[in-house]
């Protein structure tokens, strides 16, 4: 039997409905990762239209994780103030059954490659409280 790769893309409008439930369930899961008020009233048409907007700017992005056809991790890069920000904030969280296997790592490095390469964002930022162990973890070996 082959061995099962995890795939680390830039999120599409086709992904609405399993990225609204990826993070409702980070939400619960994860203590490194904020989810903003109010994204369980998200319809999948509000999501499709989130990430058309997004992926249409070159301050903000989101990847997803995905392992075969689900989706397990995600990154994001939001700008700071608004969809025009020099500066923006790195997110990341990985579903619990998947952690310790590098998935955090693989979507910060795709984050931090967008950033670089393709955005117009100035600098990244990581907001890690002292109390999350394992954000500071990951975050550290970039620099952050």
């Amino acid at each position: 039997m082959a061995e099962e790769v995890v795939d680390v893309r830039p999120a599409e409008v086709a992904d609405a409905t399993q990225l609204l439930a990826l993070l409702a369930q980070l939400g619960r899961e994860s203590n490194t990762f904020t989810v903003d008020e109010g994204i369980e009233d998200l319809s999948e048409t509000d999501e499709q239209e989130q990430i058309a907007h997004i992926n249409g700017t070159t301050t903000n992005i989101i990847f997803v994780a995905t392992l075969a056809s689900q989706l397990i991790g995600v990154s994001t890069v939001q700008a700071s103030t608004d969809f025009s920000a020099a500066q923006g904030e790195v997110g990341v969280a990985v579903l619990k059954e998947f952690w310790g296997m590098g998935l955090g790592t693989a979507l910060i490095e795709e984050v931090l490659d967008w950033a670089r390469n393709y955005s117009t964002i100035g600098t990244t930022s990581v907001n890690c409280s002292a109390a999350k162990r394992a954000c500071n973890q990951a975050v550290s070996a970039f620099g952050f």
